[in-house]
């Protein structure tokens, strides 16, 4: 992966953790954001968490939104545990995704694409390792 690349999805993902900061801003009512309503539903109001779970959850939220941004600090200085940490972050991402939806709905789609492309990118300088060994 090019430099300039690597630094470019280093800001999507680094992005992408900075939103993860709503779930955890709006459980602990540290904020009130327009679209993101206090509730303690989840999963479109399948699941009730109750204030407890809901701030729980939020707990989640910070830690992943903490992974990501540092996955994303690693990403654009070239480091290679950034991109096993990336990956963990999204898989950890995606169920909290799902207990915020609908709201967090495009955080799943954003996993997805974060997933893919690291595997790609796996699958395309895994034959560029392999030739210099």
């Amino acid at each position: 992966m090019s430099p300039f690349v690597r630094r470019i999805f280093a800001l999507v993902v680094g992005l992408h953790g900075l939103v993860h900061l709503i779930g955890f801003v709006v459980p602990w009512r540290l904020a009130t954001l327009e679209g993101f309503p206090y509730t303690t539903s989840a999963a479109w109001d399948a699941v009730e968490l109750g204030e407890a779970g809901y701030k729980l959850v939020g707990v989640a939220w910070l830690v992943v939104a903490t992974a990501f941004v540092v996955a994303a600090v690693g990403l654009w200085s070239s480091r290679p545990w950034a991109w096993t940490l990336t990956t963990g972050a999204a898989l950890a991402s995606l169920p909290l995704c799902i207990l915020g939806s609908p709201q967090a709905l495009a955080g799943i789609f954003v996993n997805v694409a974060i997933l893919v492309a690291i595997g790609v990118g796996r699958k395309r300088s895994r034959p560029m390792q392999e030739a210099t060994r």
